[in-house]
């Protein structure tokens, strides 16, 4: 086991929800500050108390700099990676860990997930403005569900008890200008009221809604299957160049409410949040292939001679929901017990409908120049004509999942005689997860010689798309949306396109499954506080049952049968955590906890293709790819040391390491295997693929951040903060076969920068986060391995105070026209697959408060 000598940070927060006004009032002679200083004292004092280690980003933050959604709030926060889609952020890794081995909850309950195959959740779906605070737990406490090897992200929603005033209305609304989509005019915003009423105010009522509508275009350079060629410069030559015109129309629709009372030692609750994630794609792509390139000398310059383009265009469409229903309470008994209780159902879904046209010709020998890293491929006698281009295929996709999940917990807590602040905790909680995914797809080829059609009269005007500034590249031809898809309405069923029976049914069946997952936990736990020594320990039991079946294609008979699998464990998960506090504004932790990362339903599914093929020869060949429902899942131990040191109010200076040793990585194991037999046959030659657990990784890294309001400065200078923190992980996963790498996701340095400014009617931020190069995935040899590259985005905000009630605002996002990279092979930047630029949005807005 590797020792590890820490460094942590886990600062607070810099993240972002409703505004909230700067103001102060004298009461008692206590002058209270409100805005942006407070919240972030909030998030500090939140992580100051915490049993184990966490960061919070504080509700009334989110907002303070242009973020799209919940991943990139989450983003500002220290160890937190994002992956972004379409100049969006969507998927989370936790101190190098993937999405999916994180847990994600709504006030403690689990989320789900309403993807199809896969346990990351895209945070894009959910707007951050509902929110009352999200907390990224990195070392978790008993108490809290085992899954989450990086941390577990838990989005608390608001209540009208968050505020200090009877009554709550606020409301923001924002409209925008982007470079890429001159004419298109995104807009946000967002609406809370409610209050506390009774004698007493003993009830509370809150509702929120948000609502944003984004219409914008990114521009691609997408070339992929690079493969090694001596005497190319860069070492390798591509396979294809192509380049793509996205155009998008993002929906996000939320609401929450909560219905509260407290009386007495009792109080209760009925909670909700519902979001809803509309995209409408348009992608026109052109591509041009050439498998047999002849390079001058130097490597630089070329040409190709066997080529083909191709002219692509894709409609997509995508609706994602989470739907979140909870209630439950807490009721003192006594002055030594609280027991909590709370039961929710959550449904998730996806739909996903989308077609794709293709047409195909071959434009002649091509000149190829890759003295730029975004290189050009062009045909000699120029770009084919839309006559020149012949039907090839057509796809109608309509996937479709669905998840319910229900959820129940007890917790018992008892008082102890043992310093101030010793307890007693121990309780049981479950959830049943239904699962199901469906994906359809029909395809279509083209007809004989005589039944066929061509890109003439179904085109449109050319397009110039710009993956960097400066540098051009045509589409052409373009076809067109409306002429294609009526054209295609008016022949389908005739001899125009010609139904694929066999890749119908295989993409019919392959991806296909339905699962119960079936939870059942208990913990115990005691805190006990000797003054400056506090002891938190704990195990957590869980016991997974899961049932999930998938679909077998054999592909000789085309016969399709059902497989089911079972599969139950248990899980022992020990923590202990110690806190030092040798002076008021300093704290040590210590912290050694285990968690779990169950794995991809996909990975999971016994579902699908084996082949069977008799040569000439007689020599009996046959191939088989399946998952695997008897995968174990990643446990991981975990090693945590922080120091903390809260020198000013809103200032912390936070240090730390840690160390996760993780067992049971999932790879897919290629075998070839000879003179065997497999599902009844026997086969001279057997090519096998499945998922297996591998043998170990581990995720070693150094956090530190630093926080600090300068209210010690004179005049004008007192306003600002500053807010930096920085992530160094190094990280070993050991496969067979293979050298030893990175994990999935995990980017090497994550560092971030804010300077804001408070003072008077004024409020500003301007924010810049790094995310250093990630491994996407592990493919089957080191050279075709893809990652992404270096990822910074520049953000700022600035805002004034008209009235104590009305605010407008400005901001800026992106403000570096920063595209997103990847690139295949772990040394070679230069082979690039994909660059795609999305350009600057500016918003103006207003913001009301009462």
């Amino acid at each position: 086991m590797r020792l590890c000598v820490f460094i942590t940070s886990s600062l607070s927060a810099l993240v972002i929800s409703q505004p909230t006004f700067a103001q102060s009032s004298a009461a008692n002679n206590e002058i209270v500050v409100t805005g942006q200083r407070a919240q972030q004292a909030n998030a500090i004092a939140e992580k100051r108390s915490a049993l184990g280690i966490i960061d919070v980003a504080s509700a009334d933050e989110i907002g303070q700099l242009p973020d799209n959604n919940v991943a990139e709030v989450v983003e500002r926060l220290p160890g937190v990676g994002v992956q972004y889609d379409q100049g969006e952020g969507r998927f989370v890794s936790i101190r190098g860990v993937p999405a999916e081995l994180n847990g994600y909850t709504v006030n403690g309950f689990e989320l789900g997930n309403p993807d199809g195959d896969t346990r990351a959740l895209p945070l894009d779906v959910i707007s951050g403005q509902l929110l009352n605070r999200i907390e990224v737990s990195k070392v978790k406490t008993s108490d809290l569900l085992g899954q989450g090897i990086g941390g577990t992200i838990n989005l608390v929603t608001q209540t009208a008890f968050d505020f200090d005033r009877p009554f709550i209305f606020s409301a923001n609304g924002k409209v925008g200008y982007q470079e890429l989509r001159e004419g298109s005019q995104p807009i946000e915003g967002d609406v809370t009221i409610g209050g506390r009423f009774g004698a007493d105010e003993e009830f509370g009522i809150l509702l929120g809604a948000s609502y944003s509508d984004r219409t914008f275009t990114s521009f691609g350079f997408f070339p992929d299957d690079w493969f090694e060629v001596p005497e190319a410069a860069r070492g390798a030559l591509p396979s294809n160049i192509k380049y793509t015109d996205y155009r998008l129309n993002r929906e996000r629709i939320g609401a929450s409410g909560s219905l509260d009372w407290r009386g007495g030692a009792t109080e209760l609750y009925i909670r909700g949040i519902y979001s809803i994630f509309k995209e409408d794609e348009y992608r026109q792509r052109l591509r041009i292939d050439f498998d047999d390139a002849v390079l001058d000398p130097g490597g630089v310059t070329g040409s190709a001679t066997d080529t083909e383009q191709r002219s692509d265009l894709r409609l997509e469409q995508k609706e994602k929901s989470v739907l979140a229903i909870m209630a439950g309470g807490s009721s003192e008994i006594g002055s030594d017990w609280i027991i909590d209780y709370g039961a929710a159902f959550v449904h998730n879904e996806v739909r996903e409908p989308n077609q794709s046209w293709q047409f195909r010709g071959n434009p002649g020998p091509v000149s190829l120049d890759f003295s730029d890293r975004l290189y050009t491929v062009i045909p000699d006698n120029g770009f084919l004509e839309p006559s020149d281009l012949g039907f090839r295929s057509f796809t109608a996709q309509d996937d479709s999942g669905d998840e319910d999940i229900w959820q129940g917990r007890l917790d018992f807590t008892r008082n102890l005689a043992l310093g101030e602040d010793s307890f007693l905790k121990f309780g049981a909680n479950i959830r049943l997860t239904d699962k199901s995914f469906d994906a359809e797809t029909a395809n279509y080829g083209r007809g004989d010689a005589d039944n066929r059609f061509t890109l003439d009269g179904l085109s449109g005007p050319d397009v110039t798309v710009f993956p960097r500034s400066g540098r051009g590249y045509r589409i052409t031809p373009v076809i067109d949306e409306f002429l294609i898809q009526d054209f295609t309405n008016a022949n389908l069923n005739g001899p125009l396109f010609v139904f694929d029976d066999g890749d119908t049914l295989e993409d019919g069946t392959l991806d296909d499954f339905s699962l119960d997952e079936n939870i059942y936990a208990g913990y115990m736990m005691a805190n006990l506080d000797f003054g400056e020594i506090a002891v938190t320990a704990g195990l957590r039991v869980e016991r997974t049952e899961l049932d999930i079946t998938g679909f077998r294609l054999d592909e000789e008979t085309t016969t399709v049968l059902p497989a089911t699998e079972r599969k139950r464990y248990t899980d022992f998960l020990p923590s202990i955590v110690v806190r030092i506090s040798p002076a008021d504004d300093v704290i040590f932790r210590a912290a050694y906890s285990r968690s779990i990362g169950r794995p991809q339903y996909a990975d999971l599914s016994p579902g699908g293709a084996i082949s069977f093929d008799l040569s000439d020869t007689g020599i009996v060949e046959g191939s088989a790819s399946l998952g695997n429902a008897d995968l174990d899942p990643f446990v991981a131990d975990s090693f945590d040391m922080t120091a903390e040191w809260y020198f000013a109010p809103g200032g912390l200076l936070s240090l730390g390491a840690f160390a996760k040793f993780i067992d049971n990585p999932i790879f897919t194991e290629t075998l070839t295997l000879f003179d065997t037999s497999f599902a009844g046959r026997d086969y001279d030659i057997l090519r096998f693929s499945q998922p297996q657990n591998a043998e170990q990784g581990d995720i070693i890294g150094l956090e530190a951040a630093y926080q600090q309001q300068f209210t010690m400065l004179p005049g004008l200078l007192s306003g600002l903060g500053v807010n930096l923190n920085v992530t160094f992980i190094d990280s070993n996963l050991r496969v067979p076969d293979r050298k030893n790498g990175g994990f999935p996701e995990q980017s090497d340095l994550l560092w971030g920068a804010q300077l804001f400014y408070q003072k008077g009617p004024v409020e500003a931020s301007v924010a810049y986060n790094h995310t250093g190069r990630a491994p996407i995935g592990i493919s089957g040899a080191p050279v075709t391995d893809e990652y992404n590259d270096d990822l910074r985005r520049l953000d700022a905000k600035i805002a004034f105070d008209v009235t104590d009630n009305i605010r407008i605002f400005a901001e800026g996002k992106n403000l570096t026209d920063e595209p997103t990279r990847q690139y295949q092979g772990e040394d070679f930047r230069d082979r690039v697959i994909q660059q795609e630029r999305y350009g600057r949005t500016y918003y103006a807005g207003v913001s009301v408060r009462w």
